[in-house]
């Protein structure tokens, strides 16, 4: 999987996680009349029952990085696409695979859409890691929201600084679709959506 938009999901989960512990001591201290209260999700763990959620336990096989290429966009006029990579992975019995590709838009290069399709078998691992963490938060600098995408659960990340957007689609609790669009429109993850056969994924589960 790119360790560089791993990487970059990684440090928006910081952030937010950064947020939320500033949340909960705001709230620890100024709630002090009512140490007893039961704290609110907003406030301490995490919200992802409108989104679903990943199971732990790798105990089936994944889809092999080859069938999960299958499923990745193919270049148009307007996008060209690098090359698409890989890779199956086994270890004490669990299993962890993905594909990915860039895609490059031809009229401004600087524009890219990175595809990634990850299936860890149900453990929670990868993007799951994020999925499994993020929290509804709108804030002047960024936004996380949970939405829906074709039928299938879905949070959606906004960079309000930068044409940043990531959305992170689940199927089956089991097989990530994540799409990140760098120096672009939000339109883009709509776009690139579309090209996906997410029932097809999802079969394949």
């Amino acid at each position: 999987m790119s360790e560089k938009h791993f990487s970059r999901s990684a440090a928006l989960l910081s952030g937010l996680l950064v947020l939320l512990v500033a949340i909960a001591c705001i709230a620890g201290c100024t709630g002090s009349s009512d140490s007893g209260a039961t704290p609110t999700p907003e406030a301490s763990t995490p919200v992802t029952t409108a989104a679903g959620g990943a199971t732990t336990g790798g105990s089936v096989s994944a889809v092999h990085y080859t069938d999960l290429i299958k499923f990745l966009p193919s270049a148009t006029a307007n996008w060209e696409a690098g090359d698409k990579n890989g890779m199956t992975m086994s270890s004490g019995g669990e299993d962890w695979s993905w594909a990915e590709a860039t895609y490059t838009q031809t009229t401004n290069p600087d524009v890219s859409v990175t595809v990634v399709i990850q299936d860890t078998a149900g453990m929670t691992e990868g993007y799951w890691t994020i999925w499994e963490t993020a929290t509804v938060v709108d804030t002047p600098e960024f936004s996380w929201k949970s939405t829906t995408f074709k039928g299938y659960p879905a949070w959606e990340f906004v960079d309000k600084t930068a044409d940043e957007y990531t959305l992170y689609v689940g199927i089956n609790d089991r097989i990530m679709v994540f799409i990140d669009v760098s120096n672009g429109k939000k339109d883009y993850l709509t776009v690139f959506g579309n090209m996906i056969d997410f029932n097809g994924l999802a079969a394949l589960t």
